[in-house]
């Protein structure tokens, strides 16, 4: 959220370019499908990020990025992947997220790593503020060519894993699952002039995440009116 924050004001980031390492290429679960040695923009991976749920992509935007983040001397010889992470932290607790604490970029099961439904609210809150975030979260499928070190080029396909877009009126968030939280959804609506934010955590199938949030904005619509 920061990068497309900082975006906003030097638009020029957006077109930097990120060679994949294999750390970032090694990362387990959901994918970008980016390869080790391959290319291409910032602006490019935010997809890959967002539609797909790029694990990958998160390590590689934290590689690229954490340099710039947390230099005091306490830090100073932390890689800037730990950095990222570190301002991941100091970011979450300025936006009030007292109950978060982050251990990766990409919410996979680790120890300490750990958030709330309320926290989750604040950040999508924010997030929602930013008009490029908006952009991407509400994309339902966006297509990327990949340079690798030898000018060979790629082109993958990326496909939002959130099903509600598929409805008029859906504008959004983010999928997440894990065996240790189950299936959840961040997700974003709208009727007329009125908003809603909705978080759901721990269901117990990708297809049951859905039908709550269905149920909990139709009980929201109904007190609403």
């Amino acid at each position: 959220m920061r990068n497309l924050g900082l975006a906003q004001n030097h638009p020029e980031i957006l077109n930097q370019t990120i060679t994949f390492s294999r750390q970032a290429d090694e990362t387990r679960g959901s994918t970008a499908g980016v390869r080790a040695g391959e290319s291409l923009s910032v602006r490019e991976l935010l997809y890959g990020l967002m539609l797909p749920s790029g694990n990958d992509a998160s390590v590689a935007l934290a590689e690229h990025f954490g340099g710039r983040f947390a230099t005091d001397r306490s830090v100073r010889k932390a890689t800037p992947f730990q950095r990222f992470i570190i301002q991941m932290n100091r970011r979450a607790k300025q936006l009030g997220m007292t109950q978060t604490r982050f251990a990766n970029p990409h919410g996979l099961t680790a120890e300490d790593h750990h958030t709330t439904a309320s926290d989750l609210l604040q950040l999508a809150y924010q997030a929602m503020q930013l008009p490029a975030f908006r952009n991407y979260v509400s994309t339902r499928q966006h297509g990327c060519t990949l340079i690798d070190q030898a000018g060979k080029q790629r082109n993958v396909v990326w496909k939002n894993t959130n099903r509600l877009l598929a409805t008029e009126g859906y504008l959004g968030v983010k999928t997440g699952t894990t065996s240790a939280a189950g299936a959840c959804l961040v997700s974003a609506a709208q009727r007329g002039n009125r908003q809603l934010l909705m978080v759901v955590l721990g269901a117990s199938s990708s297809d049951a995440r859905y039908t709550d949030s269905r149920n909990l904005y139709r009980w929201a619509w109904q007190r609403l009116k």
